[in-house]
């Protein structure tokens, strides 16, 4: 455990280091509210690439804590600046320090005017004021934690994702353990992602029962439109818990866009068409934005090819045939021709990858010369 806290550590040292040297833009959002004599302040970090990229549209993360604005901002600059990977570029919205809009919370549950001022005041601001997608996550530590599971169970149309981190749950708070069940039949068809995480420590140690409990009820009741991941983080001090947490979650909640479909997966199993089709439900339903099925075919394709090396190549080829303008749908049927040692087709397909790079930035355009040039040696040595 302590290796693993030093790490956590080293690697939170680069991050909020990072803040520094970013590109990412903070900015504040003031917004009246009757029930304040002075308007509620947030800050709002525009990702690297805001200013500059004017015709695009990012997601949001909201989380509850001020001080979460200094690890999400360096978080997000590390893990999204490589390519977006593995953290897409995204809206970061923090109350300011100060900010007393937490006195709206009705910690009954019986009504829910923190959660209507998301919905009818800030989320609102938000989009109108700044280029948003309308993919929103929301994440909370502790009693925000509630809140967040309170946000899915009563308002589900408000976000698309929620990681709460160590709610609270003992006595029935907010009255999220009694009425579960009937609240988990009220989640309609569309998909949406839930982190629950926990840990054990002094601070979580009168819950422990109650995280058992939302468990098996999430087990039993939960929708399947509801993808929801369970993290026991037992191992970690309790202060570490909403970044591990923030990690785990977006890779977690992003990894069909990164890393595909398994081959071996109910819907890959089905072939091209049926991959398609999932991505297009995905992107409609579920981002709201376009999210490519490539590497899911690609993933398919390379793994036919180990044991039917015909069909491997007929699916990867599909590749071409759905995207003829990228150059890695023709570097990956060279990369699989070279695989199965026919250098003479996979040079073929090389050339035009090279030739599809030439508006690439510098590091692709180099990636397919360096493959071109290797199976041309490998073709003469042949």
């Amino acid at each position: 455990m302590k290796n693993a806290s030093a790490i956590l550590l080293s690697l939170l040292v680069v991050f909020l280091s990072f803040t520094t040297h970013a590109s990412s833009v903070t900015k504040q959002l003031e917004i009246q509210h009757s029930e304040f004599e002075v308007p509620l302040v947030f800050n709002v970090v525009l990702p690297s690439g805001y200013q500059q990229e004017t015709s695009r549209s990012y997601p949001v993360l909201f989380d509850f804590h001020p001080h979460a604005t200094t690890y999400l901002r360096g978080m997000h600059d590390w893990m999204s600046h490589n390519g977006e990977w593995p953290w897409l570029k995204t809206i970061i919205v923090t109350p300011a320090q100060g900010n007393p809009v937490g006195k709206l919370f009705d910690s009954s549950g019986e009504t829910t005017p923190l959660l209507d001022f998301f919905e009818e005041k800030l989320f609102t601001e938000l989009d109108n004021t700044y280029r948003t997608n309308g993919f929103r996550i929301m994440s909370g530590f502790r009693h925000n934690g509630s809140i967040v599971l309170s946000a899915l169970f009563r308002k589900p149309d408000l976000m698309n994702a929620y990681i709460a981190v160590s709610p609270e749950l003992k006595n029935d708070f907010v009255g999220l353990q009694s009425n579960a069940q009937e609240m988990f039949s009220k989640l309609d068809k569309k998909p949406r992602f839930l982190l629950f995480s926990y840990g054990t420590n002094v601070k979580e140690n009168h819950q422990q029962a109650d995280y058992a409990r939302l468990s098996k009820q999430l087990r039993k009741y939960a929708p399947s439109s509801l993808d929801w991941h369970e993290r026991h983080l037992a191992d970690n001090y309790f202060m570490s818990l909403p970044i591990l947490s923030t990690v785990t979650g977006i890779e977690t909640l992003f990894d069909d866009i990164h890393n595909g479909l398994a081959p071996d997966s109910a819907i890959s199993q089905k072939g091209v068409e049926a991959i398609v089709a999932h991505y297009q439900f995905i992107s409609d339903e579920k981002y709201g934005f376009e999210v490519s099925p490539k590497r899911s075919i690609q993933n398919l394709g390379n793994h036919l090819i180990e044991s039917n090396s015909e069909e491997g190549l007929s699916v990867l080829k599909q590749l071409i045939e759905l995207y003829p303008d990228d150059s890695y749908s023709y570097h990956y049927v060279a990369e699989a021709y070279a695989s199965l040692g026919d250098f003479k087709s996979a040079v073929k397909f090389q050339t035009d990858a090279v030739k599809h790079s030439e508006s690439q930035l510098t590091w692709h355009r180099k990636k397919h010369s360096a493959a071109l040039k290797q199976y041309q040696s490998k073709l003469i040595s042949k």
